[in-house]
């Protein structure tokens, strides 16, 4: 059925199949090294966020008759997008 295999053709193959590894590990690294560039970013946006939200509230306290529903929806829009951010990256291994 399979006919004969010589030991070169063993060698062969799995040269060739060491070749297609390597290739695959380094696209993996790639692949990790963006997800985790990606997740720091989202850390440093949840520290900004973090921050932008207690200066709207120092606001606030500071000056009940504004009204800052403006900006606080569009930062609640910002902690949407960055929560979706973070579940689109698995976390580190």
């Amino acid at each position: 059925m399979f006919g004969v295999v010589t030991n070169r053709q063993i060698l062969q193959a799995l040269a060739d199949l060491t070749v297609k590894v390597d290739i695959l590990m380094t696209e993996q690294a790639g692949i990790d090294a963006a997800a985790q560039e990606i997740q720091a970013d989202v850390t440093r946006e949840n520290t900004a966020l973090a921050a932008i939200q207690a200066e709207i509230a120092t606001l606030q306290a500071g000056n009940p008759a504004l009204d800052l529903s403006g900006l606080q929806a569009a930062v609640g829009q910002l902690d949407q997008a960055t929560a979706a951010e973070q579940a689109a990256v698995p976390p580190p291994a």
